[in-house]
């Protein structure tokens, strides 16, 4: 058997430990002050229960104190109570103590005032506490103390030193005017009572009692208030929930019960005390027994029982010694506790403290590394979080941190406009419209049509010249870009082209006369001059042989027979580029819109933060986009009438090349379709009327006897030529079918030829009228503009005030990173 301790070691042992408790929990209460309790789970005692349930009386049994109960102030505020037991056989070095921690000192409090909301609810970024009254040693003087600091808080707009020497008026009416002409009835913030010499080194925190009922409607909202203050407390995992339970009324029906069980359903850190014991009433003790005994609603930390003055001994003024002694005698005396504490030594205020010190105790010891761990995780993440906001501007350098703002804008802008580096997605996007409106051009590429009565076609004529049908139509997709030709789904739609239109000139008796065309002179088929009411050639539709006929006719003047009027071909011309500058002001919206779209994205990355520079930016920047859009607008339909004002050309060779290319294929393949579709036979044969169609199709498909002729032609030094080439031998000086070929040739080449350049002209306009000009002269337009060298800095400042949302997360953060740092001192330095 281990050897007793004497009395003297079992004092050692005894102060010993309460050196250590006293120590544990002044550092949390230094964390508290911290605001630690924001950011991080404190332990803490908390006690909660109905407004008449005697929580009061039990804090005031467990402090010694005596507590405010006017009308207007009992328990209106959150009350922090600190208790710290005398020093005697441990003492701190002089330099680590305030002057309330003074252990030479007798019993004395010192009220504070912790400020950790704002009037309307919110969350101060960094508490404040401020010291109300200082060293108070009278006990009966700390009531009214208690009582003017509550009055303080809730009168938040007032000085909180005009209450220090307050006097209440405490008759019937004057504590009704009290109570009315507070601001609040209930109060956030705490009261703080440091409690030296106590004999017990304990840390509680009061709530507001809860309430089911107003007496005004209009402070309805305080039910809930206090209901959501309650459950904030008590939800902690580190809370220690003291559920003061009246026994005047059944268990069930006290919503501390309730909303104990809810946020701690296995009860692991629940203490029940059963107050007002004396009111039981007869015969039913047998149920608040069992539940005193864990048999009803078990409790891991147990149920305690007290008994606290009647209100008649409160009026006789008792001392809480007194009281203490009441109490003991209460329980020794009444049945059936009086039995029970033979089996359970759960009664009476001062076994309660010292189990609740103990308890808080181990709790804090037990939390401490995790407190540590976990600080040291908020801070990190904290600075993490200020890193990530851009650095606050001051207004001695708000001028050189706008310019280099505008400097790092514009700089991005032009890295985007040139697909510099990373920065493709941009251009990327702005080539694709390019891509679109040489798509949308190449659509008007004229499709001919070979039918007299401009029936529907039966295929568009494509492949070889052998190709043999009743009716045909002629197009040379040859002639174009591979990207336009090559694909199938092109063939195919301009195959549903042809044959819908021709569907629908069935309907027509009469081709569709043209506009005028802007810096041209354009030709009715009459050869009058365009009125406003006509109209081109519709060349969404295919342009059959009789629409170019009609269209020579009506252009021809003096000229002698076999020569085509220059008129049909301009007027062909003129139709096919009709639709070319509506094109190209679609690619400049839709480029322009996708510089909108990247404005508004680098203005929100660089600025956004500045809600009144944002503003100001995003005007200035559309109104210098307007100005380049309108230009550049200009620049395209100059664009557009240069190409319809008269067909143009300096690249002759290649035109001529194209022209006859295009002449020997349609002479070909009219041949081809005049041996099949007799209905062409009434036109002639175009420059060859001694040959037949088999001969002609003999010479576009080659036999021996054209290979013959093709090599001895060779031989000759006349290399390069096909069957379609020996068609020219035999020309007889023109015919009427020639007029219409030529035409078609002429306008079928020079659209290859116009094309190709106006597809390159209305991107490279835009690229440098309009992406590249606004690159360039941007940061200077910017300076300009905003009026950056001359505002004063009182103006720059203001461009530059923070978004409030930013400002505040700011604010926020570099609170909580104080709060932490002071936090991670006070752990650092315990020991």
């Amino acid at each position: 058997m281990a050897p007793s301790l004497t009395r003297a070691e079992a004092a050692l042992s005894a102060s010993e430990y309460n050196a250590h408790a006293r120590k544990v929990l002044r550092l949390v209460s230094r964390l508290r002050d911290a605001g630690a309790h924001f950011d991080l789970d404190l332990p803490t005692i908390v006690v909660a229960g109905s407004q008449s349930a005697g929580k009061s009386s039990l804090i005031e049994a467990i402090s010694g104190i005596t507590l405010p109960r006017a009308e207007g102030t009992c328990t209106r505020c959150v009350t922090e109570v600190r208790l710290t037991e005398p020093e005697s056989l441990v003492t701190l070095p002089s330099s680590r103590l305030r002057d309330d921690e003074d252990p030479s000192r007798s019993w004395g409090c010192t009220v504070k005032l912790r400020y950790e909301y704002e009037t309307n609810g919110r969350p101060l970024g960094k508490p404040r506490e401020v010291i109300f009254a200082r060293d108070v040693r009278d006990k009966g003087d700390l009531e009214s103390y208690v009582r003017r600091a509550q009055k303080a808080l809730l009168n938040p707009s007032q000085d909180a030193a005009k209450y220090i020497e307050y006097r209440f008026d405490d008759s019937n009416t004057g504590r009704d005017r009290e109570a009315k002409s507070n601001e609040l009835k209930f109060s956030r913030n705490v009261v703080c009572l440091d409690i030296r010499n106590a004999g017990v080194n304990l840390n509680l925190i009061d709530l507001p009692g809860i309430i089911r009922s107003m007496d005004s409607r209009d402070d309805l909202a305080y039910i809930d208030m206090i209901e959501t203050l309650v459950k904030e407390y008590i939800r902690k995992d580190k809370s220690i929930i003291v559920a003061t339970i009246t026994c005047k009324d059944e268990i069930d029906n006290q919503a501390i019960v309730t909303w104990a069980k809810e946020v701690d359903p296995y009860g692991v850190r629940s203490l029940a005390v059963l107050t007002k014991p004396d009111t039981i009433e007869r015969a039913t003790h047998d149920r608040w027994v069992s539940i005193m005994m864990g048999q009803h609603y078990s409790l891991k930390l147990g149920y305690w029982m007290v008994k606290n003055p009647s209100k008649a001994e409160l009026d006789e003024h008792i001392s809480p010694e007194d009281a203490r002694r009441r109490e003991m005698d209460f329980f020794n005396s009444t049945k059936p506790w009086a039995d029970l504490r033979a089996q359970s030594d759960r009664f009476g205020v001062d076994v309660l403290r010292r189990e609740l010190s103990r308890q808080l105790t181990l709790l804090t010891d037990h939390s401490l590394p995790e407190i540590k761990a976990k600080a040291e995780k908020a801070m990190q993440a904290t600075v993490a979080d200020l890193q990530k906001l851009p650095p606050s501007v001051s207004p001695e350098n708000a001028r050189i941190e706008l310019l280099q703002m505008v400097r790092h804008f514009s700089t991005l802008v032009n890295q985007n406009i040139s697909a510099q580096q990373d920065f493709k997605v941009f251009f990327q996007r702005v080539r694709a419209h390019f891509d679109e409106f040489m798509e949308a051009v190449s659509t008007t590429r004229p499709v001919f049509l070979l039918d007299r009565k401009s029936s529907a076609p039966k295929e568009i004529a494509t492949a070889s010249p052998s190709t043999q049908h009743a009716t045909l139509s002629l197009s040379l997709p040859s002639l174009l870009p591979s990207f336009l030709t090559s694909s199938t789904d092109e063939k195919k739609k301009l195959a549903e082209k042809a044959a819908a239109a021709a569907a629908e000139k069935e309907k027509e008796k009469s081709p569709t006369p043209p506009p005028t065309t802007p810096g041209a002179t354009t030709y009715s088929l009459n050869g009058n001059i365009l009125t406003d009411g006509e109209k081109l050639l519709d060349v969404t539709k295919p342009i059959s042989f009789m629409d170019i006929r009609r269209v020579i006719d009506g252009q021809k003047g003096r000229e002698l027979h076999g020569y085509s009027p220059y008129g049909a071909f301009a007027f062909v011309v003129n139709s096919f580029q009709e639709e070319w500058n509506k094109y190209a002001i679609n690619c400049l919206a839709a480029v322009s819109n996708e510089l909108h779209l990247l404005i508004a994205k680098v203005t929100d990355e660089v600025f956004g933060r500045f809600v009144n520079l944002t503003g100001q930016m995003r005007f200035i920047i559309q109104v210098f986009q307007s100005e380049l859009y309108r230009h550049t607008l200009e620049m395209l339909n100059h664009a557009a009438s240069m190409e319809r004002r008269n067909p143009f050309t300096m690249a002759s060779d290649e035109f001529v090349r194209l022209k006859t290319s295009a002449l020997n294929d349609f002479k070909a393949l009219f041949l081809q379709s005049s041996a099949n579709n007799p209905a062409l036979s009434g036109f002639g044969t175009p420059t060859t009327p001694t040959i037949s169609a088999p001969q002609a199709q003999q010479l576009a498909r080659g036999g021996e006897s054209v290979n013959r002729a093709l090599a001895a032609l060779a031989e000759a030094g006349f290399t390069g030529l096909t069957g379609r080439d020996l068609l020219r031998l035999k020309d007889s000086g023109g015919s009427e079918v020639d007029e219409v070929l030529n035409v078609m040739a002429a306008a079928d080449a020079y659209f290859t030829l116009a094309f190709k350049r106006f597809s390159d002209v209305v991107p490279m306009t835009i690229d440098y009228h309009f992406l590249a000009k606004f690159g360039q002269n941007l940061e200077k337009e910017v300076v300009e503009r905003i009026g950056l060298l001359e505002k004063d800095s009182a103006a720059i400042a203001l461009l530059l005030e923070e978004d409030r949302a930013v400002a505040e997360r700011r604010r926020a953060l570099e609170d909580q990173r104080s709060r932490l740092d002071l936090v991670w001192r006070n752990l650092y330095e315990y020991r």
